[in-house]
Order: C-alpha cells, then sequence, then structure tokens
C-alpha cells in the first residue's frame, strides 16, 4: 500500500522502547519502483542536465533521475525518476503533465518488468542454480538425468519423442482431411545444355582501319594503309609517337615547375641574406642613437643642442641608406631569378620523334 509505506516512512513517531527495551528504528533508503514516475517524448536536442534540473525545480523531492537506455533507436528520450513525497507523487501524476523548456510533456507510472527467480539446475521457482541441492533435471519432462539420455534437446527423451509423434499424427490428419497441402513445384528446372552458338569463337580478323579516336599531334602526315601488316606497324608506331609526345610534354611541365621552385627558393636564399645585411646595419645605427644621441640631447641645455643636428643628419641618412639598398637588393634578386629561370627552360631538350621510321 502505497500510503501506508509513505506514512510510515516520512513519520518521526516512533516508540523508543518496547517491553522496556531500546530499540532503533531505521527507515529504508530505497525508494521503491511503486513511486517512480516517467517522463515521455523528451526531444534529444535537450541536455540531461537540464531536464535533470526542470525536473528538480517542479518537483522538489525527485531523485536518482535518468534517463532509459533502450535496446533500439529513438527519436525521443524518456527519464525515470523516483518521488519521496507522497502528496507530489500523487498530485504531478493526477496533473500528467510537466514543462521541461519549451515542451508540454505528459507523465506516467513506471511499470518494472517481472523478475522471476528459478533454478537451471532443477528448474524450480524461488532459488538459483549455486544454491540448488537437487540433482540435474530434464528442462521439459523434470526428470532427473540419467546419462544424458533425458534432456531437452536430446532425441532420446520420453517427452520429446511424444511431442514429435503426436505432431507427425496431426500433420497427416490435417492433410487427409484437407486442411494442409503438400507443396509440389509447378515448374522444374530445365537442364543446362550447351550449344555451339551460345559461345561462338572469337576472329582473327585484323581491323585495318586506325580508330576514330585516334589523332596524330606534330607527325608527317601518313599514306593510307594498303596491307594489315604495314597498318599494324604504322598503328603501333603512331602510338609509340603519341606516348612519347605526352610523356615529353609531362617531362616539360614538370621540369618547369622544378625550375620555379629552385628559382622561388634561390630568391627566398638571397632576400634571407639581404635582410641580415640591413638588419645588422640597422642594429649598429641604433646603438650609435641609444649610445651617443640620446644620453647628449638629455643632458645638454637648449644652445647646445643644436650641435647635435649634423650628428641626427647622419644617422637618418644611414637610415636612408638602408632603405635603398634593402629595395635595390629586392629587384636585383627578382631579375636574377627571371634570368635564371630563362636560361632554364632553353636549355630543355626535345627527343627526336619516330618519324623515319614512318617513311
Amino acid at each position: 500500500n502505497k500510503v501506508d509505506y509513505a506514512t510510515l516512512a516520512t513519520t518521526d513517531k516512533w516508540p523508543l522502547k518496547i517491553n522496556e527495551i531500546d530499540i532503533e528504528v531505521i527507515k529504508p533508503k530505497y525508494t521503491p519502483d511503486a513511486f517512480t514516475l516517467v517522463v515521455r517524448y523528451v526531444p534529444q536536442e535537450l541536455d540531461e542536465k537540464f531536464v535533470e534540473n526542470e525536473i528538480q525545480r517542479t518537483i522538489a523531492s525527485a531523485s536518482r533521475i535518468k534517463r532509459i537506455q533502450y535496446n533500439y533507436h529513438r527519436k525521443l528520450n524518456d527519464y525515470r525518476f523516483e518521488v519521496k513525497d507522497y502528496q507530489e507523487y500523487c498530485s504531478i501524476l493526477k496533473l500528467g503533465r510537466i514543462a521541461i523548456g519549451y515542451s508540454w510533456l505528459s507523465i506516467t507510472p513506471f511499470y518494472p518488468g517481472n523478475r522471476l527467480t528459478y533454478c537451471t539446475k532443477c528448474w524450480c521457482i524461488g532459488h538459483l542454480r549455486n544454491n540448488c541441492n537437487s540433482l540435474p533435471k530434464c528442462r521439459i519432462c523434470l526428470e532427473t538425468f540419467t546419462e544424458n539420455t533425458s534432456h531437452s534437446l536430446d532425441a532420446q527423451c520420453q517427452v520429446i519423442q511424444d511431442y514429435k509423434q503426436r505432431l507427425k499424427d496431426e500433420v497427416d490428419e490435417a492433410i487427409k482431411s484437407g486442411k494442409l497441402q503438400r507443396v509440389i513445384p509447378k515448374e522444374q528446372a530445365p537442364t543446362f545444355e550447351l550449344n555451339e552458338q551460345d559461345f561462338p569463337s572469337l576472329g582473327t580478323n585484323i581491323n585495318k582501319n586506325p580508330s576514330t579516336g585516334y589523332i596524330s599531334q606534330n607527325l608527317v602526315t601518313r599514306p593510307p594503309i594498303t596491307t594489315t601488316t604495314t597498318g599494324g606497324s604504322e598503328m603501333l608506331i603512331g602510338n609509340i609517337n603519341n606516348n612519347v609526345m605526352k610523356l615529353v610534354d609531362s617531362m616539360s611541365r614538370l621540369e618547369g615547375k622544378v625550375d620555379q621552385v629552385k628559382s622561388d627558393l634561390k630568391v627566398a636564399s638571397l632576400d634571407i641574406q639581404l635582410h641580415q645585411a640591413v638588419l645588422a646595419d640597422t642594429i649598429e645605427i641604433m646603438k650609435e642613437f641609444i649610445q651617443k644621441f640620446i644620453p647628449q640631447s638629455l643632458t645638454y641645455n637648449k644652445t647646445d643642442r643644436a650641435s647635435l643636428i649634423p650628428m641626427a643628419q647622419q644617422l637618418f641618412n644611414r637610415f636612408s641608406y638602408a632603405a635603398i639598398n634593402l629595395r635595390e637588393g629586392f629587384e636585383a634578386n627578382r631579375k636574377i631569378s627571371r634570368s635564371s629561370t630563362y636560361a632554364s627552360s632553353n636549355n630543355i631538350e626535345h627527343p627526336v620523334i619516330l618519324t623515319s621510321l614512318l617513311s
């Protein structure tokens, strides 16, 4: 009874003595499944922590909120939780709804599955195999094993034999009465026969005309083909020429890319050296500016500071020269790169096409 259990679990009016004997009442900490509810059809985009906070905000005594794990995929989730307060349990169950986020979801009682305890040794209900003192028994006939002649999967088990015989008699009777009909294949599969025209042999004729997709590139115009042998040789040579031209074109493009990479690396190396030189000059100029110009400009008076103008002009000129050297160095590096690339492109040797064989 839920009412009695909730009253006994929540009340504090327990006696301290019974028959002048001190006693201590320990309340159960476990909440039975009878006080468990389920929130159904919760959207998957809602986080579990958010759902838990929303349930606890509405039901103060809610605890052990968990998402129910199903063996199949679901688009919506269900959450089960326990309600210790019987009044809250009745009120929320009577309302039948709860607000979680932007959804107005339904609440139903939780129905636990039937848990039947039985022994797999003697097949009796009420205990487990490790606590069973009986001899092993057959699962169907419940008779004690005798040299493995009685088993639920053994054909020698009398129960199995009786079942098979009874099933056979019932099937025969159903066939005789017309309730069942044996399945007879209507059409027999034809036997395989090999005929000579089913798999004809390939012809030995050679196509005298070249393929329409064949287009010669950079080759001398060839005379029309007259014989099978000459046509086959010239077609082979033409294919070789096409492959050679494609290979030459691919190699030239590859060499061009390699030369470009070499040129870029050379320019990068020259730029690094130029940066190092200009940076060294700039550091020296800044060093002199800090050591000579700044202390004197701070210690001299207004009239003596005019003597620092030549020094400032000299430092400014050195900065200007460094900037000019940097700009001219960049331009020179680019010119060297272009000249080396042009020279390497002119040194590419093209192989001789096999046109002499076609004459």
